[in-house]
């Protein structure tokens, strides 16, 4: 398993493709082995893809926006073949279809077309989840329904799954073969559970690398939505890189 970086966390330093290119050498030169892009500015594919190569960091999965999965899926298909990216990602489900099991359907239905193109295509959808994925909607909960209901890969967050009271290993085991990605985000003590560098919260992540070997996921990303309250983000990727590092060797 290679761990990677989600450029969401670094996302202030990838606003122009000039930002992009000194953003991947950052994080090569921190140790880091791939990518996932999101929450980066416009960019070419082509150039993209030039980036990637001469940085030495394979893009293997994205957060894409909805709308271009459903409206634009040829396209961005187009796009993540240049890239090499095999796992196209939903970042997070939009509000509308949040409120019931009904709603959950509705928004399942809607991905059923992008991801039979994007299955012929050799790639597969995922989606990514939060904590109100996790809320009970009368014995059920919409993490459970998209699980079972859906033919959607994932991209599981260990931090979002455990501020909502769950195992994220019991996800890990559920979603073996549905899962080559997943998000390392650590969980600090203090009030309000934010966000911090692995190693500095209350999540143990032996057992969690353990079982991801076991489920044969591939990449574990590092995540940290929160990292510029902290001053520099590079130097909160590099807490969690000397955490996490060891723990994988």
């Amino acid at each position: 398993m290679k761990l990677g970086a989600q450029l969401y966390t670094l996302r202030n330093h990838c606003k122009t493709p000039a930002d992009i290119r000194q953003t991947f050498r950052r994080v090569k030169a921190l140790g880091y082995e791939v990518v996932q892009v999101s929450g980066c500015g416009p960019i070419d594919a082509n150039e993209l893809n030039e980036i990637s190569l001469e940085s030495d960091l394979p893009i293997t999965c994205t957060h894409s926006p909805l709308d271009r999965i459903v409206n634009d899926t040829d396209k961005l298909i187009a796009e993540h073949k240049i890239y090499r990216c095999p796992v196209i990602g939903i970042g997070s489900m939009p509000n509308e279809y949040r409120a019931s099991v009904e709603a959950c359907r509705a928004f399942i239905e809607l991905t059923r077309e992008p991801l039979k193109k994007i299955r012929a295509a050799g790639m597969t959808l995922t989606y990514h989840n939060h904590a109100f994925e996790f809320a009970d909607l009368g014995g059920t909960d919409l993490y459970e329904i998209l699980i079972e209901e859906s033919e959607l890969d994932f991209i599981h967050d260990t931090y979002w799954s455990t501020f909502a009271g769950r195992n994220p290993i019991d996800y890990i085991k559920r979603l073996k073969g549905r899962m080559t990605n997943i998000h390392f985000k650590d969980m600090s003590a203090e009030e309000g559970h934010p966000i911090c560098a692995c190693g500095n919260g209350v999540i143990d992540f032996v057992p969690i690398i353990a079982a991801c070997r076991e489920a044969g996921i591939s990449y574990a990303h590092v995540e940290q939505d929160n990292a510029d309250k902290f001053g520099d983000e590079f130097e909160q990727m590099q807490i969690s890189f000397r955490h996490l590092k060891p723990l994988m060797a």
